[in-house]
C-alpha cells in the first residue's frame, strides 16, 4: 500500500505525561531489532534461546508459516514452571519490536503467579521469557503460551448462528479488554504517528480497474467513484482529523483470535452470553494509534458480502457495547465511520486481484451508494 509523509496526532490539551514514543513508525520497524533484516535467522537463534532460558526450555520444533516475514520463525516447545510443571508453549524469534514492546507489556506474567484469575484474563497470550538480544544478535524474541483453544474462525465458518454470535463477543470483549490495558501501558501522543494512504492515486487506479476489466454495473461504479474523486479532499480531511486516542489491534479477525479455557469467565456481565474461555488477542505486529472504530471496522469489511456469516452482529454496536462495560467511551462516530466505509469501498477495484468478488464488490458498491445519499459525497 502506498503510503505519504506521516500525520502526527494532535497533542491532547494537558497530556505531558509520556515523551518521545519508544515505537518504530508506521512499515518502519527497521531498527536493530528489525524482522526483515535478519534474513534466515529464525532457526539459528534455538541454541542461544536455550543458553538464555535454560532448562525451562524444552525442544523446540521449528515451523514458518507462508505469510511470516523473512527470517521470522515460529517453534512449539514445552516450558517448566517453578512448580515443576510443564506447558505448552510457543517460540517467535526473531519479532518485530512493535510486536515485542506489546507483548511483554500486556502479557508479562509472573511465573509463579501463572494460573492467577489476573493472568488468565489477560487479553493477550502470557509471556514465559522474552529478551531483545540472543547471543551476538540484537533481535527481539518472544516465550509465550501455547493457548489451548482453537481460534474463533472455525466458530464463524459452522454455520451456527448462535456459535458464530458468542464467538464474535467473546472476539469483542477481547478487543475492548485489549484497548484498555494498552491505555494503562502508554496513551497515544503526538509522537505515535500514522501511516497515510495515497488517496488520489489509489482512486485513480480503481477508476482505471472499472474501465478496463468486466466489472458488474460499471457505469454505477464509474459514477460513484467520479462523485468520490469530486469530494475526495473532504473525505480523506475528515478521516485525518480523527481522534486517534486508542491502541488499535490492526488486525481484528477471528483468525487472531484464540480461545483461551478459563474458570471463571466475565463475559456474561452486561448481558453477553457466557462461555467456558475468553478471546485472546494474538499478531500485535501492526497496533497502532488510532480510532477504535477502525477495529471494528477491519472486520466489518472482511464480511461484506457475506455478513450473514456474522449472524446479524453489527460490528460497530458491539465493540462499541463491549468497551462501555469496560469503563471505556462507545460513544459510535456516525458520519467517520461511513467516511471509512466510503473511503474503502472506493478503492476496492483497484485491488481486483484481491478483491474480485462479485458479492464483496456490490456491498462495496451498495456502501458508496449510501454515502452518496447521505451527502458525504
Amino acid at each position: 500500500m502506498t503510503t505519504e509523509d506521516r500525520d502526527p496526532i494532535p497533542a491532547r490539551a494537558g497530556d505531558t505525561t509520556w515523551g518521545p514514543s519508544p515505537l518504530p513508525g508506521p512499515t518502519d520497524d527497521d531498527g536493530p531489532h528489525s524482522v526483515g533484516a535478519l534474513g534466515g535467522l529464525g532457526r539459528a537463534l534455538g541454541p542461544a534461546l536455550h543458553e538464555v532460558c535454560g532448562d525451562r526450555l524444552g525442544d523446540v520444533d521449528w515451523f514458518q508459516t507462508r505469510w511470516q516475514r523473512s527470517g521470522a520463525a515460529t517453534g512449539y516447545t514445552h516450558w517448566r514452571l517453578p512448580d515443576g510443571s510443564v506447558i505448552d508453549a510457543i517460540v517467535k524469534a526473531p519479532v518485530g519490536y512493535r510486536e515485542w514492546y506489546w507483548s511483554t507489556k500486556l502479557g508479562e506474567t509472573d511465573p509463579m503467579w501463572w494460573t492467577s484469575p489476573e493472568a488468565e484474563h489477560l487479553p493477550v497470550p502470557r509471556v514465559l521469557a522474552s529478551g531483545t538480544e540472543l547471543g551476538d544478535y540484537d533481535v527481539a524474541w518472544l516465550v509465550v503460551e501455547r493457548v489451548s483453544g482453537a481460534s474463533l474462525h472455525s466458530e464463524l465458518d459452522s454455520g451456527d448462528p448462535e456459535r458464530a454470535a458468542s464467538a464474535l463477543a467473546r472476539l469483542f470483549d477481547a478487543a475492548a479488554r485489549f484497548h484498555q490495558m494498552t491505555l494503562g501501558v502508554r496513551k497515544p501522543t503526538e509522537h505515535d504517528t500514522v501511516a497515510l494512504r495515497d488517496w488520489p492515486d489509489l482512486i485513480e487506479r480503481a477508476r482505471r480497474a472499472v474501465r478496463d476489466n468486466p466489472v458488474e454495473n460499471a457505469d454505477d461504479w464509474d459514477a460513484m467513484l467520479g462523485g468520490v474523486a469530486f469530494g475526495l479532499d473532504a473525505l480523506v480531511s475528515t478521516w485525518r482529523s480523527r481522534d486517534r486516542s486508542t491502541w488499535c489491534h490492526g488486525d481484528l479477525h477471528p483468525g487472531n483470535v484464540l480461545a483461551r479455557p478459563c474458570q471463571t469467565c466475565r463475559l456474561g456481565q452486561g448481558g453477553s452470553k457466557s462461555g467456558a474461555d475468553e478471546g485472546v488477542l494474538i499478531d500485535l505486529g501492526l497496533v497502532h494509534a488510532g480510532h477504535w472504530v477502525e477495529d471494528a471496522l477491519y472486520l466489518e469489511r472482511l464480511y461484506w458480502g457475506r455478513s450473514e456469516t456474522l449472524a446479524g452482529v453489527d460490528p460497530v454496536t458491539s465493540l462499541s457495547k463491549a468497551r462501555e462495560r469496560h469503563g471505556l467511551d462507545g460513544a459510535v462516530p456516525e458520519e467517520l465511520a461511513e467516511t471509512r466505509r466510503v473511503l474503502m469501498a472506493a478503492t476496492s477495484p483497484a485491488f481486483l486481484g484481491q478483491e474480485n468478488d462479485t458479492s464483496y464488490l456490490a456491498a462495496a458498491l451498495a456502501h458508496l451508494k449510501n454515502g452518496a445519499s447521505e451527502g458525504l459525497f
